[in-house]
Protein backbone atom coordinates (compact mmCIF):
# COMPACT_ATOMS: atom_id res chain seq x y z
CA UNK A 1 0.00 0.00 0.00
CA UNK A 2 1.15 3.51 -0.83
CA UNK A 3 1.99 4.97 2.58
CA UNK A 4 0.59 8.38 1.52
CA UNK A 5 -2.84 6.76 1.30
CA UNK A 6 -2.64 4.60 4.40
CA UNK A 7 -5.17 6.76 6.24
CA UNK A 8 -7.87 9.13 5.08
CA UNK A 9 -7.13 11.50 7.98
CA UNK A 10 -4.40 11.50 10.61
CA UNK A 11 -4.75 13.79 13.62
CA UNK A 12 -1.41 14.19 15.34
CA UNK A 13 -0.20 15.59 18.68
CA UNK A 14 -3.63 16.20 20.19
CA UNK A 15 -4.93 15.81 23.73
CA UNK A 16 -7.55 13.08 23.57
CA UNK A 17 -10.74 13.58 25.60
CA UNK A 18 -12.55 10.43 24.56
CA UNK A 19 -16.06 11.22 25.84
CA UNK A 20 -16.21 8.59 28.57
CA UNK A 21 -15.02 10.87 31.36
CA UNK A 22 -11.55 9.32 31.33
CA UNK A 23 -8.70 11.77 31.93
CA UNK A 24 -7.26 13.27 28.78
CA UNK A 25 -4.08 11.85 27.30
CA UNK A 26 -1.82 12.67 24.39
CA UNK A 27 -2.15 10.54 21.24
CA UNK A 28 -2.65 10.49 17.50
CA UNK A 29 -5.93 9.46 15.83
CA UNK A 30 -6.15 7.67 12.48
CA UNK A 31 -9.34 7.65 10.41
CA UNK A 32 -10.19 5.38 7.52
CA UNK A 33 -13.45 4.43 5.84
CA UNK A 34 -15.51 6.65 8.08
CA UNK A 35 -14.27 5.14 11.34
CA UNK A 36 -11.50 5.55 13.85
CA UNK A 37 -8.98 2.78 13.15
CA UNK A 38 -6.14 3.77 15.43
CA UNK A 39 -5.41 5.81 18.58
CA UNK A 40 -1.95 6.11 20.05
CA UNK A 41 1.48 6.54 18.50
CA UNK A 42 0.20 6.10 14.96
CA UNK A 43 2.77 5.53 12.24
CA UNK A 44 2.32 6.25 8.56
CA UNK A 45 1.05 9.00 6.31
CA UNK A 46 -2.40 10.13 5.31
CA UNK A 47 -4.29 11.99 2.62
CA UNK A 48 -4.99 14.70 5.17
CA UNK A 49 -2.90 15.44 8.24
CA UNK A 50 -4.13 17.65 11.07
CA UNK A 51 -1.60 18.98 13.56
CA UNK A 52 -3.63 19.23 16.78
CA UNK A 53 -0.79 20.50 18.96
CA UNK A 54 -2.31 22.52 21.82
CA UNK A 55 -5.83 21.31 20.95
CA UNK A 56 -8.33 18.86 22.36
CA UNK A 57 -9.47 16.02 20.13
CA UNK A 58 -12.89 14.78 21.21
CA UNK A 59 -15.95 13.03 19.84
CA UNK A 60 -18.33 15.29 17.93
CA UNK A 61 -20.88 17.11 20.04
CA UNK A 62 -24.39 15.63 20.13
CA UNK A 63 -27.18 18.19 20.46
CA UNK A 64 -30.10 16.49 22.18
CA UNK A 65 -32.75 19.19 21.67
CA UNK A 66 -32.70 20.66 18.22
CA UNK A 67 -35.11 21.76 15.50
CA UNK A 68 -32.63 21.31 12.68
CA UNK A 69 -34.81 18.86 10.79
CA UNK A 70 -37.35 21.62 10.15
CA UNK A 71 -34.74 23.55 8.16
CA UNK A 72 -32.27 20.98 6.87
CA UNK A 73 -33.70 21.00 3.32
CA UNK A 74 -33.18 24.77 3.24
CA UNK A 75 -29.76 24.75 4.92
CA UNK A 76 -28.30 21.27 4.28
CA UNK A 77 -24.80 22.39 5.26
CA UNK A 78 -26.15 23.49 8.66
CA UNK A 79 -23.19 25.87 8.95
CA UNK A 80 -24.32 27.20 12.32
CA UNK A 81 -24.28 23.72 13.81
CA UNK A 82 -21.20 22.06 12.37
CA UNK A 83 -18.96 25.09 12.83
CA UNK A 84 -19.68 24.98 16.58
CA UNK A 85 -18.80 21.28 16.68
CA UNK A 86 -22.25 19.71 16.47
CA UNK A 87 -21.86 16.50 14.46
CA UNK A 88 -25.23 14.96 15.42
CA UNK A 89 -28.52 16.58 16.36
CA UNK A 90 -31.73 15.09 17.72
CA UNK A 91 -34.63 16.66 15.83
CA UNK A 92 -38.41 16.53 15.91
CA UNK A 93 -38.57 18.26 19.28
CA UNK A 94 -41.43 19.95 21.12
CA UNK A 95 -43.95 17.77 19.29
CA UNK A 96 -42.96 19.33 15.99
CA UNK A 97 -41.44 17.06 13.35
CA UNK A 98 -41.50 17.51 9.56
CA UNK A 99 -44.40 15.09 9.21
CA UNK A 100 -46.73 13.34 8.94
CA UNK A 101 -48.67 15.89 6.89
CA UNK A 102 -52.09 15.59 5.29
CA UNK A 103 -53.45 16.90 2.03
CA UNK A 104 -55.08 19.96 3.48
CA UNK A 105 -52.88 21.14 6.33
CA UNK A 106 -49.22 21.44 7.06
CA UNK A 107 -47.36 22.79 10.08
CA UNK A 108 -43.81 24.06 9.62
CA UNK A 109 -43.84 27.30 11.59
CA UNK A 110 -40.15 27.73 12.46
CA UNK A 111 -38.55 28.06 9.05
CA UNK A 112 -41.71 29.18 7.22
CA UNK A 113 -43.01 31.74 9.68
CA UNK A 114 -42.47 34.56 7.19
CA UNK A 115 -44.53 32.70 4.58
CA UNK A 116 -47.34 32.18 7.07
CA UNK A 117 -47.40 35.93 7.69
CA UNK A 118 -47.39 36.67 3.96
CA UNK A 119 -50.14 34.22 3.06
CA UNK A 120 -52.43 34.49 6.07
CA UNK A 121 -51.41 37.56 8.11
CA UNK A 122 -52.70 37.83 11.65
CA UNK A 123 -52.09 40.48 14.27
CA UNK A 124 -51.47 38.49 17.41
CA UNK A 125 -50.38 34.97 16.50
CA UNK A 126 -50.05 32.89 13.36
CA UNK A 127 -52.32 29.96 12.73
CA UNK A 128 -50.76 26.63 13.61
CA UNK A 129 -51.89 25.09 10.33
CA UNK A 130 -51.83 26.24 6.72
CA UNK A 131 -53.51 24.76 3.65
CA UNK A 132 -50.81 22.96 1.68
CA UNK A 133 -51.88 24.37 -1.70
CA UNK A 134 -51.75 27.96 -0.45
CA UNK A 135 -48.35 27.46 1.16
CA UNK A 136 -46.87 25.77 -1.87
CA UNK A 137 -47.86 28.52 -4.28
CA UNK A 138 -45.64 31.00 -2.46
CA UNK A 139 -43.08 28.38 -1.42
CA UNK A 140 -42.34 27.41 -5.02
CA UNK A 141 -41.84 31.06 -5.97
CA UNK A 142 -39.22 31.48 -3.25
CA UNK A 143 -37.49 28.09 -3.21
CA UNK A 144 -38.25 26.48 -6.56
CA UNK A 145 -39.80 23.34 -5.10
CA UNK A 146 -42.94 22.23 -3.33
CA UNK A 147 -43.49 20.50 -0.02
CA UNK A 148 -44.70 17.24 -1.50
CA UNK A 149 -44.08 14.67 1.22
CA UNK A 150 -46.68 13.21 3.52
CA UNK A 151 -44.97 10.74 5.83
CA UNK A 152 -41.76 11.12 7.78
CA UNK A 153 -40.33 8.34 5.65
CA UNK A 154 -40.97 10.44 2.54
CA UNK A 155 -39.26 13.40 4.18
CA UNK A 156 -36.21 11.31 5.08
CA UNK A 157 -35.87 10.31 1.43
CA UNK A 158 -35.86 13.99 0.38
CA UNK A 159 -33.15 14.76 2.92
CA UNK A 160 -30.96 11.84 1.89
CA UNK A 161 -31.33 12.77 -1.78
CA UNK A 162 -30.21 16.35 -1.11
CA UNK A 163 -27.55 15.48 1.48
CA UNK A 164 -26.72 17.01 4.81
CA UNK A 165 -23.56 17.84 6.73
CA UNK A 166 -24.43 16.72 10.29
CA UNK A 167 -26.04 13.48 11.37
CA UNK A 168 -29.73 13.69 12.21
CA UNK A 169 -31.54 11.61 14.82
CA UNK A 170 -35.24 11.52 13.87
CA UNK A 171 -38.02 11.78 16.44
CA UNK A 172 -41.76 11.81 15.76
CA UNK A 173 -43.66 14.89 16.87
CA UNK A 174 -46.95 14.22 18.63
CA UNK A 175 -48.16 17.64 17.49
CA UNK A 176 -47.90 16.79 13.81
CA UNK A 177 -49.45 13.37 14.37
CA UNK A 178 -52.34 15.07 16.17
CA UNK A 179 -52.74 17.62 13.39
CA UNK A 180 -52.67 14.87 10.76
CA UNK A 181 -55.52 13.07 12.51
CA UNK A 182 -57.65 16.01 13.68
CA UNK A 183 -56.92 18.65 11.05
CA UNK A 184 -57.91 22.14 12.07
CA UNK A 185 -60.37 20.83 14.62
CA UNK A 186 -57.69 20.31 17.28
CA UNK A 187 -58.81 22.62 20.08
CA UNK A 188 -60.43 19.84 22.08
CA UNK A 189 -59.75 16.41 23.53
CA UNK A 190 -59.50 13.65 20.95
CA UNK A 191 -62.06 10.88 20.64
CA UNK A 192 -61.09 7.26 21.26
CA UNK A 193 -61.19 6.66 17.51
CA UNK A 194 -58.84 9.60 16.90
CA UNK A 195 -56.45 8.42 19.62
CA UNK A 196 -56.37 4.99 18.01
CA UNK A 197 -55.40 6.58 14.69
CA UNK A 198 -52.72 8.70 16.41
CA UNK A 199 -51.28 5.51 17.88
CA UNK A 200 -51.24 3.98 14.40
CA UNK A 201 -49.44 7.02 13.00
CA UNK A 202 -46.93 6.85 15.85
CA UNK A 203 -46.25 3.23 14.96
CA UNK A 204 -45.70 4.10 11.32
CA UNK A 205 -43.22 6.82 12.31
CA UNK A 206 -41.33 4.35 14.48
CA UNK A 207 -41.28 1.80 11.65
CA UNK A 208 -39.91 4.54 9.37
CA UNK A 209 -36.94 4.87 11.69
CA UNK A 210 -37.81 7.38 14.40
CA UNK A 211 -36.17 6.89 17.78
CA UNK A 212 -39.00 8.16 19.90
CA UNK A 213 -41.87 10.54 20.46
CA UNK A 214 -41.78 14.21 21.46
CA UNK A 215 -44.49 16.49 22.81
CA UNK A 216 -44.93 20.25 23.04
CA UNK A 217 -47.34 20.76 25.92
CA UNK A 218 -47.28 24.59 25.84
CA UNK A 219 -48.13 24.81 22.12
CA UNK A 220 -50.85 24.09 19.63
CA UNK A 221 -51.95 21.39 19.21
CA UNK A 222 -50.30 19.44 22.05
CA UNK A 223 -51.73 21.62 24.82
CA UNK A 224 -55.22 20.39 23.95
CA UNK A 225 -54.35 16.72 24.46
CA UNK A 226 -55.26 14.84 27.61
CA UNK A 227 -52.93 12.48 29.43
CA UNK A 228 -54.47 9.31 28.00
CA UNK A 229 -53.91 10.46 24.42
CA UNK A 230 -50.25 11.12 25.03
CA UNK A 231 -49.82 7.89 26.97
CA UNK A 232 -51.34 5.76 24.21
CA UNK A 233 -48.96 7.24 21.63
CA UNK A 234 -46.03 6.85 24.02
CA UNK A 235 -46.86 3.18 24.63
CA UNK A 236 -46.56 2.51 20.91
CA UNK A 237 -43.20 4.27 20.73
CA UNK A 238 -42.06 2.32 23.79
CA UNK A 239 -42.87 -0.95 22.04
CA UNK A 240 -40.13 -0.08 19.56
CA UNK A 241 -37.61 0.99 22.20
CA UNK A 242 -38.46 4.67 21.82
CA UNK A 243 -37.53 7.63 24.02
CA UNK A 244 -40.12 10.11 25.26
CA UNK A 245 -38.95 13.74 25.05
CA UNK A 246 -41.20 16.30 26.68
CA UNK A 247 -41.41 20.05 26.46
CA UNK A 248 -43.55 19.86 29.58
CA UNK A 249 -46.34 22.19 30.64
CA UNK A 250 -44.76 25.22 32.25
CA UNK A 251 -45.76 28.53 30.61
CA UNK A 252 -49.21 27.44 29.52
CA UNK A 253 -50.66 28.16 26.11
CA UNK A 254 -48.36 30.52 24.24
CA UNK A 255 -51.24 32.41 22.77
CA UNK A 256 -53.29 35.41 23.91
CA UNK A 257 -54.13 35.00 27.58
CA UNK A 258 -56.65 37.09 29.48
CA UNK A 259 -56.14 38.30 33.05
CA UNK A 260 -57.05 35.56 35.46
CA UNK A 261 -56.00 32.75 33.11
CA UNK A 262 -53.12 31.43 35.12
CA UNK A 263 -50.24 29.29 33.85
CA UNK A 264 -50.02 25.65 34.91
CA UNK A 265 -48.05 24.48 37.92
CA UNK A 266 -44.63 23.84 36.39
CA UNK A 267 -43.77 20.95 38.68
CA UNK A 268 -46.91 19.13 37.58
CA UNK A 269 -45.78 19.38 33.97
CA UNK A 270 -42.49 17.63 34.75
CA UNK A 271 -44.25 15.05 36.88
CA UNK A 272 -46.65 14.37 34.01
CA UNK A 273 -43.72 13.66 31.69
CA UNK A 274 -42.17 11.30 34.23
CA UNK A 275 -45.49 9.54 34.70
CA UNK A 276 -45.74 8.93 30.94
CA UNK A 277 -42.36 7.21 31.13
CA UNK A 278 -43.45 5.27 34.20
CA UNK A 279 -46.70 3.98 32.67
CA UNK A 280 -45.36 3.47 29.15
CA UNK A 281 -42.17 1.83 30.40
CA UNK A 282 -39.81 4.04 28.44
CA UNK A 283 -36.91 6.49 29.00
CA UNK A 284 -37.81 10.16 29.50
CA UNK A 285 -35.96 13.27 28.39
CA UNK A 286 -37.15 16.55 29.98
CA UNK A 287 -36.58 19.33 27.48
CA UNK A 288 -34.81 22.56 28.50
CA UNK A 289 -35.35 22.14 32.21
CA UNK A 290 -35.28 25.24 34.37
CA UNK A 291 -36.31 26.13 37.90
CA UNK A 292 -39.93 25.03 38.17
CA UNK A 293 -40.85 26.79 41.42
CA UNK A 294 -41.53 30.53 41.35
CA UNK A 295 -39.99 32.71 44.06
CA UNK A 296 -41.55 36.10 44.78
CA UNK A 297 -39.69 38.37 44.94
CA UNK A 298 -37.21 36.71 42.64
CA UNK A 299 -34.01 38.40 43.80
CA UNK A 300 -33.46 36.11 46.80
CA UNK A 301 -30.63 33.81 45.80
CA UNK A 302 -31.04 31.57 48.80
CA UNK A 303 -34.68 30.91 48.02
CA UNK A 304 -33.88 30.49 44.34
CA UNK A 305 -31.22 27.89 45.22
CA UNK A 306 -33.78 26.02 47.29
CA UNK A 307 -36.21 26.07 44.35
CA UNK A 308 -33.46 24.83 42.06
CA UNK A 309 -32.55 21.98 44.40
CA UNK A 310 -36.19 20.95 44.67
CA UNK A 311 -36.44 20.97 40.88
CA UNK A 312 -33.51 18.58 40.59
CA UNK A 313 -34.92 16.46 43.42
CA UNK A 314 -37.81 15.52 41.13
CA UNK A 315 -35.26 14.08 38.69
CA UNK A 316 -33.33 12.37 41.48
CA UNK A 317 -36.48 10.83 42.94
CA UNK A 318 -37.45 9.40 39.57
CA UNK A 319 -33.99 7.92 39.06
CA UNK A 320 -34.02 6.45 42.56
CA UNK A 321 -37.36 4.84 41.69
CA UNK A 322 -35.59 3.08 38.83
CA UNK A 323 -36.82 5.25 35.94
CA UNK A 324 -34.49 6.49 33.22
CA UNK A 325 -35.02 10.24 33.37
CA UNK A 326 -32.57 12.80 31.98
CA UNK A 327 -32.87 16.44 31.01
CA UNK A 328 -31.28 19.06 28.82
CA UNK A 329 -30.67 22.79 29.18
CA UNK A 330 -30.14 25.60 26.69
CA UNK A 331 -26.54 26.84 27.00
CA UNK A 332 -27.00 30.59 26.56
CA UNK A 333 -28.37 31.87 29.85
CA UNK A 334 -29.55 35.28 28.63
CA UNK A 335 -31.65 34.34 25.63
CA UNK A 336 -33.23 31.07 24.63
CA UNK A 337 -35.65 30.09 21.93
CA UNK A 338 -35.59 29.99 18.16
CA UNK A 339 -35.09 33.63 17.20
CA UNK A 340 -34.38 37.04 18.67
CA UNK A 341 -34.78 40.69 17.84
CA UNK A 342 -33.01 43.47 19.70
CA UNK A 343 -35.41 46.12 18.37
CA UNK A 344 -37.58 47.55 21.13
CA UNK A 345 -40.35 47.93 18.59
CA UNK A 346 -40.55 44.13 18.45
CA UNK A 347 -42.48 44.32 21.73
CA UNK A 348 -45.29 45.89 19.68
CA UNK A 349 -45.14 43.38 16.83
CA UNK A 350 -48.93 43.17 16.24
CA UNK A 351 -49.23 46.91 15.70
CA UNK A 352 -45.97 47.04 13.76
CA UNK A 353 -47.45 44.51 11.34
CA UNK A 354 -50.34 46.91 10.76
CA UNK A 355 -48.19 50.03 10.46
CA UNK A 356 -45.72 48.34 8.11
CA UNK A 357 -42.43 49.87 9.25
CA UNK A 358 -40.95 51.03 12.56
CA UNK A 359 -41.03 54.64 11.33
CA UNK A 360 -44.72 54.42 10.47
CA UNK A 361 -45.56 52.90 13.84
CA UNK A 362 -43.54 55.58 15.65
CA UNK A 363 -45.51 58.22 13.76
CA UNK A 364 -48.82 56.52 14.55
CA UNK A 365 -47.97 56.32 18.24
CA UNK A 366 -48.16 60.09 18.42
CA UNK A 367 -51.96 59.53 18.51
CA UNK A 368 -52.81 59.35 22.19
CA UNK A 369 -56.00 57.38 21.61
CA UNK A 370 -54.05 54.74 19.64
CA UNK A 371 -51.63 54.42 22.52
CA UNK A 372 -54.55 53.99 24.88
CA UNK A 373 -56.07 51.35 22.61
CA UNK A 374 -52.81 49.42 22.42
CA UNK A 375 -52.44 49.51 26.21
CA UNK A 376 -55.98 48.26 26.64
CA UNK A 377 -55.32 45.31 24.31
CA UNK A 378 -52.03 44.52 26.02
CA UNK A 379 -53.61 44.50 29.47
CA UNK A 380 -56.45 42.38 28.06
CA UNK A 381 -53.81 39.76 27.28
CA UNK A 382 -54.24 39.75 23.51
CA UNK A 383 -50.48 39.81 22.79
CA UNK A 384 -48.57 36.92 24.37
CA UNK A 385 -45.24 38.57 23.51
CA UNK A 386 -45.98 41.48 25.86
CA UNK A 387 -48.37 40.51 28.60
CA UNK A 388 -47.67 42.16 31.97
CA UNK A 389 -50.29 39.89 33.54
CA UNK A 390 -47.93 36.92 33.19
CA UNK A 391 -44.58 38.72 32.96
CA UNK A 392 -44.70 41.57 35.41
CA UNK A 393 -40.96 42.27 35.20
CA UNK A 394 -40.74 42.59 31.41
CA UNK A 395 -39.83 46.29 31.49
CA UNK A 396 -36.71 45.79 33.60
CA UNK A 397 -35.29 42.84 31.70
CA UNK A 398 -33.48 44.68 28.89
CA UNK A 399 -31.15 47.68 28.79
CA UNK A 400 -31.27 50.15 25.90
CA UNK A 401 -27.90 50.19 24.13
CA UNK A 402 -28.76 51.86 20.81
CA UNK A 403 -30.90 54.98 20.69
CA UNK A 404 -30.64 58.37 19.01
CA UNK A 405 -32.05 59.93 22.17
CA UNK A 406 -29.05 59.85 24.52
CA UNK A 407 -31.10 60.28 27.69
CA UNK A 408 -32.55 56.78 27.21
CA UNK A 409 -29.23 54.99 26.80
CA UNK A 410 -28.12 52.47 29.43
CA UNK A 411 -31.55 52.40 30.99
CA UNK A 412 -34.36 49.90 31.04
CA UNK A 413 -37.93 50.74 30.13
CA UNK A 414 -38.71 50.36 33.83
CA UNK A 415 -36.03 52.95 34.68
CA UNK A 416 -37.45 55.40 32.17
CA UNK A 417 -41.00 54.90 33.40
CA UNK A 418 -39.92 55.64 36.96
CA UNK A 419 -37.95 58.74 35.95
CA UNK A 420 -40.82 60.16 33.90
CA UNK A 421 -43.56 59.14 36.28
CA UNK A 422 -45.48 57.23 33.62
CA UNK A 423 -46.56 53.62 33.20
CA UNK A 424 -44.12 51.17 31.63
CA UNK A 425 -45.99 50.57 28.38
CA UNK A 426 -46.21 54.33 27.86
CA UNK A 427 -42.47 54.57 28.49
CA UNK A 428 -41.84 51.91 25.86
CA UNK A 429 -43.87 53.90 23.37
CA UNK A 430 -42.05 57.13 24.20
CA UNK A 431 -38.70 55.51 23.42
CA UNK A 432 -40.02 54.09 20.14
CA UNK A 433 -41.41 57.48 19.16
CA UNK A 434 -38.01 59.02 19.84
CA UNK A 435 -36.18 56.31 17.88
CA UNK A 436 -38.12 53.54 16.13
CA UNK A 437 -34.87 51.60 15.74
CA UNK A 438 -33.80 51.71 19.39
CA UNK A 439 -32.26 48.43 20.51
CA UNK A 440 -32.09 46.75 23.88
CA UNK A 441 -30.30 43.68 25.22
CA UNK A 442 -30.32 41.52 28.33
CA UNK A 443 -27.19 42.37 30.28
CA UNK A 444 -25.34 40.43 32.92
CA UNK A 445 -23.24 37.34 33.26
CA UNK A 446 -24.64 35.77 36.41
CA UNK A 447 -25.42 32.29 35.15
CA UNK A 448 -25.02 30.48 38.46
CA UNK A 449 -28.33 28.65 38.02
CA UNK A 450 -27.17 27.29 34.67
CA UNK A 451 -23.95 26.08 36.25
CA UNK A 452 -25.92 24.25 38.95
CA UNK A 453 -27.86 22.38 36.29
CA UNK A 454 -24.63 21.56 34.45
CA UNK A 455 -23.31 19.83 37.57
CA UNK A 456 -26.12 17.31 37.65
CA UNK A 457 -25.12 13.87 36.31
CA UNK A 458 -28.27 13.67 34.17
CA UNK A 459 -27.75 17.00 32.39
CA UNK A 460 -27.18 17.30 28.64
CA UNK A 461 -27.15 20.24 26.21
CA UNK A 462 -29.61 21.27 23.49
CA UNK A 463 -29.43 24.56 21.59
CA UNK A 464 -33.16 24.52 20.69
CA UNK A 465 -32.66 26.18 17.28
CA UNK A 466 -32.93 25.34 13.59
CA UNK A 467 -30.31 24.73 10.92
CA UNK A 468 -29.18 28.01 9.41
CA UNK A 469 -26.27 30.13 8.24
CA UNK A 470 -25.11 33.74 8.42
CA UNK A 471 -27.58 34.90 5.71
CA UNK A 472 -30.73 34.16 7.66
CA UNK A 473 -32.98 37.07 8.64
CA UNK A 474 -36.73 37.36 8.94
CA UNK A 475 -38.40 39.40 6.24
CA UNK A 476 -40.87 40.74 8.80
CA UNK A 477 -40.38 44.32 10.10
CA UNK A 478 -39.09 43.05 13.45
CA UNK A 479 -35.98 41.85 11.54
CA UNK A 480 -35.71 38.72 13.64
CA UNK A 481 -32.42 36.81 13.65
CA UNK A 482 -31.57 33.23 14.60
CA UNK A 483 -30.81 32.85 18.29
CA UNK A 484 -27.16 33.12 19.33
CA UNK A 485 -27.21 29.42 20.15
CA UNK A 486 -27.65 28.71 16.45
CA UNK A 487 -23.97 29.61 16.04
CA UNK A 488 -22.31 29.49 19.44
CA UNK A 489 -24.28 27.48 21.98
CA UNK A 490 -21.70 24.76 22.52
CA UNK A 491 -18.70 27.13 22.57
CA UNK A 492 -20.57 29.17 25.18
CA UNK A 493 -21.12 26.00 27.22
CA UNK A 494 -17.43 25.10 27.24
CA UNK A 495 -16.30 28.68 27.78
CA UNK A 496 -18.48 29.20 30.82
CA UNK A 497 -18.70 25.73 32.37
CA UNK A 498 -15.03 24.81 32.00
CA UNK A 499 -12.70 27.71 31.26
CA UNK A 500 -14.26 30.61 33.14
CA UNK A 501 -16.10 29.05 36.08
CA UNK A 502 -14.45 25.65 36.50
CA UNK A 503 -17.88 24.18 37.15
CA UNK A 504 -16.97 21.07 35.16
CA UNK A 505 -13.73 19.40 34.23
CA UNK A 506 -13.17 19.30 30.50
CA UNK A 507 -13.58 15.53 30.60
CA UNK A 508 -16.98 15.75 32.30
CA UNK A 509 -18.12 18.62 30.08
CA UNK A 510 -17.29 16.57 27.00
CA UNK A 511 -19.00 13.46 28.41
CA UNK A 512 -22.25 15.38 28.83
CA UNK A 513 -22.37 16.20 25.11
CA UNK A 514 -20.97 12.95 23.69
CA UNK A 515 -21.26 9.54 25.35
CA UNK A 516 -24.13 10.53 27.68
CA UNK A 517 -26.51 11.58 24.87
CA UNK A 518 -25.29 8.69 22.71
CA UNK A 519 -26.34 6.32 25.49
CA UNK A 520 -29.66 8.08 25.93
CA UNK A 521 -30.62 7.94 22.29
CA UNK A 522 -29.09 4.49 21.67
CA UNK A 523 -26.47 5.66 19.19
CA UNK A 524 -24.13 2.72 18.80
CA UNK A 525 -20.44 3.55 18.22
CA UNK A 526 -20.98 7.29 18.48
CA UNK A 527 -20.21 9.75 21.25
CA UNK A 528 -16.89 8.07 22.03
CA UNK A 529 -13.40 8.29 20.59
CA UNK A 530 -12.11 4.74 20.32
CA UNK A 531 -11.07 2.29 17.65
CA UNK A 532 -14.05 1.03 15.69
CA UNK A 533 -16.27 4.02 16.48
CA UNK A 534 -17.61 6.30 13.78
CA UNK A 535 -15.24 9.15 13.06
CA UNK A 536 -17.29 12.10 14.33
CA UNK A 537 -14.48 14.24 15.73
CA UNK A 538 -13.96 17.83 16.83
CA UNK A 539 -10.54 19.44 17.18
CA UNK A 540 -10.84 22.48 19.42
CA UNK A 541 -8.89 24.76 21.74
CA UNK A 542 -10.10 25.11 25.33
CA UNK A 543 -8.10 28.34 25.76
CA UNK A 544 -9.73 30.09 22.80
CA UNK A 545 -13.12 28.50 22.21
CA UNK A 546 -15.57 31.38 22.16
CA UNK A 547 -19.08 32.22 20.99
CA UNK A 548 -18.84 35.49 19.04
CA UNK A 549 -22.44 36.46 18.34
CA UNK A 550 -24.34 38.89 20.53
CA UNK A 551 -27.97 39.92 20.87
CA UNK A 552 -27.66 42.64 18.24
CA UNK A 553 -25.82 40.52 15.67
CA UNK A 554 -26.21 36.84 16.44
CA UNK A 555 -24.93 35.50 13.12
CA UNK A 556 -21.26 35.14 13.97
CA UNK A 557 -19.39 31.87 13.88
CA UNK A 558 -17.36 30.86 16.91
CA UNK A 559 -13.62 30.78 17.41
CA UNK A 560 -11.43 27.93 18.61
CA UNK A 561 -12.88 25.07 16.53
CA UNK A 562 -10.60 24.65 13.51
CA UNK A 563 -11.58 21.11 12.47
CA UNK A 564 -14.78 19.07 12.46
CA UNK A 565 -14.94 15.58 10.98
CA UNK A 566 -18.24 13.77 10.38
CA UNK A 567 -18.39 10.13 9.34
CA UNK A 568 -14.72 10.34 8.42
CA UNK A 569 -15.00 13.39 6.16
CA UNK A 570 -13.59 16.83 6.86
CA UNK A 571 -16.58 19.19 7.13
CA UNK A 572 -14.80 22.11 8.80
CA UNK A 573 -11.18 22.83 7.86
CA UNK A 574 -9.34 25.77 9.35
CA UNK A 575 -12.69 27.05 10.68
CA UNK A 576 -14.28 27.08 7.21
CA UNK A 577 -17.00 24.79 5.90
CA UNK A 578 -15.64 22.49 3.17
CA UNK A 579 -19.08 22.07 1.52
CA UNK A 580 -19.00 18.36 2.38
CA UNK A 581 -22.34 16.65 3.08
CA UNK A 582 -21.40 13.38 4.78
CA UNK A 583 -24.19 13.38 7.37
CA UNK A 584 -26.53 10.45 7.83
CA UNK A 585 -30.02 9.98 9.19
CA UNK A 586 -29.41 7.78 12.21
CA UNK A 587 -32.50 5.62 12.05
CA UNK A 588 -33.75 3.58 14.96
CA UNK A 589 -31.52 0.57 15.42
CA UNK A 590 -33.33 -2.74 15.33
Amino acid sequence: MDMSEEYDILIKNGSIVDGTGKLQYRADVAVNGGKVIGIGDVKGDAKKVVDAEGHIVSPGFIDVHNHGDLGILYYPKADGFVRQGITTFVGGQCGDSPGPFGDDWIGLPWILGDLYSDISPRMYSNNWLMPRNLLNQRHKELYGWEIDWYTLGDFFQRVEAKGLSPNMVPMAGHGDIRSFVMGNDFKRHATSKEIKEMARQTEQAMLEGCRGLTVGRDYDPGIWADFQEILECAKVASKYGGIYASHSLRTGHRKPRRPGEFPPVKAEGVLEAIDVGRQAGMPVQISHLGVIYDIRPGNNKGMQKLALDQTLKIIDDAVEEGLEVDFDVIPHHLTGGIGVSSLLVAYLRPWLSVAGTPEQLAKALRMEDLRDEIKENIWAGKHYGLNPNINEKWAGRKTIVVCSEAKYLDKSVADIAKELGIDEIEALMQVIMADPYAKAVVKGNDDWEKQEFYKHPRCMIGVDTFATDETRQSSQPTAGLPNENSFGGFPNYFRRAVRETGTLSVEEAVRKVTSLPARKFRLTDRGVLREGAFADIVVWNLDTIMNKGDQIETRKYPEGIPYVIINGEMVVKESTHTEALPGKILYRET
